[in-house]
């Protein structure tokens, strides 16, 4: 009888050895595997590091293109073509020029002076289509009511 206790205990501390063999040599076999969910270095540096750059770098071009334009349009005093949606607000800075085409706005700020009429525009004052006005303070502007298109000569900014 005690044989076969013995035998009993001999035989499960045998297979929980087995078990445990055959889960660590599982997890070893699939370690830094892609089934495997550990992030490791080499996944950061080969993979994770140059993505993020590639990312950064689209959005740098991107972004110094849209700036080289606009400042090659301000010192060649060229008018440039510029969308505002419906809701958006664009503020020019002192002594910008919109030459409003189509759409409806209406002004903000005090500082801006319809040149085609001669004459100041009151706040929340109507834009006329075909018009030209000019900002004498910074922030003065128009929000669109509807999509506006303006041809637009200087510094301003759409929020």
């Amino acid at each position: 009888m005690k044989f076969r206790k013995h035998l009993g205990m001999i035989l499960t501390v045998a297979v929980t050895a087995l078990v445990f063999t055959c889960v660590g040599a599982y997890a070893a076999s699939n370690y830094g595997s892609q089934s495997d969910p550990l992030v490791t270095v080499s996944y950061l540096t080969k993979t994770l590091q140059p993505t993020m750059e590639s990312e950064f770098d689209n959005t740098v071009t991107s972004a110094m293109t849209e700036l080289e334009k606009q400042f090659e349009s301000e010192l060649t005093g060229e008018f440039a073509v510029v969308s505002v949606a419906s809701g958006k607000t664009l503020k020019c800075n002192t002594g910008c020029e919109v030459l409003f085409r189509s759409g409806t706005a209406k002004a903000v700020g005090s500082g801006l002076l319809d040149t085609t009429d001669g004459a100041a525009v009151a706040e929340g004052k109507a834009m006329t289509a075909n018009h030209l006005y000019m900002a004498s303070a910074d922030g003065s502007g128009f929000t669109a009511s509807s999509a506006v298109t303006v041809l637009v000569r200087g510094t301003y900014t759409i929020g």
